[in-house]
C-alpha cells in the first residue's frame, strides 16, 4: 500500500468522515476551509491521494470525490534515536547512550537531522509540552529568537524559549514558577520540531 503524508491523512479522514455523516462527498472549497488552506492547496491534496489510488476526482462537478479504499492508509514515519532525557525545568544531565528508537511522521522530520529526547519536568507546560512527551529535536547549532532549543549549560541539557541578548543568552520557561536562565555559556544543540504523547 502507498504510504500518506500526514495532511494527506488528515485529508483522507476527513473525505471519509464527511461521506460517513452526509452521505455524499465534501467539495474542494470545503476542504480548503476545514484545513484553514487555500482551494488550489485542497485540490493538490485531492490529487496526490487519488495518484495514490485512495480516491478518484470526477470532472465538472462539485461533489465528484468517490473514495477507492475505506481502510486505514499507512502512514509515512521514521525511526529516530531516542537520545535519553531533557529536563523542561531545571538543567539536569542528558544521557546520551542510544536508549532504543522512536517512529515519528516523515513530515515533523522532513529531511533534518532529527533526535528525540524524553521530557521531563513542567517548566514548558504552557507552550503545551509536558512530562513524558517525547520531543523531536532537529539538529542545529544556532536559533532564532523565541525558538524552543535544546541546550547545554555545564553539561546538563534543558529545553526552553532562546533570546540572543547583548552578551548573554536568556532561557525562558513558559511556567511563571520557573525563573529564566541567563548564562553566556550556553551551546544549543537543536531546536524542537514536534512532540510525540501518548495516552
Amino acid at each position: 500500500m502507498k504510504t500518506l503524508t500526514v495532511r494527506q491523512q488528515e485529508v483522507h479522514d476527513f473525505i471519509a468522515s464527511f461521506l460517513s455523516e452526509h452521505a455524499y462527498p465534501p467539495t474542494i472549497r470545503e476542504i480548503a476551509d476545514r484545513f484553514s488552506i487555500s482551494v488550489k492547496g485542497a485540490y493538490d491534496h485531492v490529487k496526490a491521494l487519488e495518484r495514490k489510488g485512495f480516491l478518484r476526482l470526477g470532472e465538472n462537478r462539485s461533489r465528484a470525490l468517490e473514495l477507492l479504499r475505506r481502510e486505514k492508509p499507512e502512514l509515512m514515519v521514521v525511526e529516530l534515536p531516542l537520545l535519553g532525557v531533557v529536563a523542561a525545568g531545571r538543567p539536569i544531565y542528558a544521557d546520551e547512550n542510544f536508549s532504543g528508537t522512536v517512529q515519528v511522521p516523515a513530515d515533523i522530520v522532513r529531511t533534518s537531522s532529527c533526535f528525540a529526547l524524553a521530557v521531563r519536568g513542567d517548566s514548558m507546560k504552557d507552550a503545551g509540552i509536558f512530562h513524558g512527551d517525547i520531543a523531536v529535536i532537529e539538529q542545529r547549532q544556532t536559533a532564532d529568537n523565541g525558538e524552543i532549543v535544546v541546550a547545554m549549560i555545564d553539561e546538563s541539557v534543558t529545553l526552553k524559549r532562546f533570546f540572543r541578548e547583548n552578551n548573554r543568552v536568556k532561557l525562558v520557561a513558559e511556567n511563571p514558577a520557573y525563573a529564566p536562565i541567563y548564562t553566556q555559556d550556553a551551546k544549543i544543540i537543536g531546536r524542537l520540531r514536534g512532540l510525540i504523547r501518548k495516552y
